[in-house]
């Protein structure tokens, strides 16, 4: 299994959505990683503007965790409007379209939180993608 965890963050920098894709003690360590991770995105964004090289919205790997169990890589995106969203990836799995992955959760968000007529639990949207990218 690669993905691990993902969390989104909104704009006010306030956790509207985490959950968890193994079933392990590393679990109690992604919460906290989450708000770490948090704190790296604006200086990753503030390098890659200045930089030049591109505008994209996929800020690459932030840093790594290593814990006693597994290792994870710890993947950002930012949007127009300061969504963020963050993934934990186990390391040595195959690489994935992350910019793809992160597109496709900004899309399932989007559509749950913008319906003003229909509640959308976006946990039931999100694990069947999960689940097929992670090839259960």
């Amino acid at each position: 299994m690669s993905i691990a965890c993902i969390a989104i963050i909104d704009s006010q920098d306030k956790l509207s959505f985490i959950d968890y894709y193994i079933n392990n003690e590393d679990q109690v360590h992604f919460k906290f990683q989450t708000y770490t991770a948090l704190q790296l995105i604006s200086p990753a964004l503030q390098k890659k503007l200045n930089g030049g090289t591109s505008t994209e919205p996929y800020l690459g790997v932030l840093y790594t965790i290593y814990l006693p169990n597994n290792d994870y890589d710890v993947h950002a995106y930012i949007t127009i409007t300061q969504l963020k969203m963050i993934i934990f990836i186990k390391q040595g799995t195959e690489k994935l379209n992350l910019l793809a992955i992160f597109e496709k959760i900004y899309g399932l968000y989007r559509a749950s939180n913008f319906n003003p007529f229909h509640q959308i639990n976006l946990n039931k949207l999100i694990r069947p993608m999960v689940v097929e990218f992670n090839g259960i």
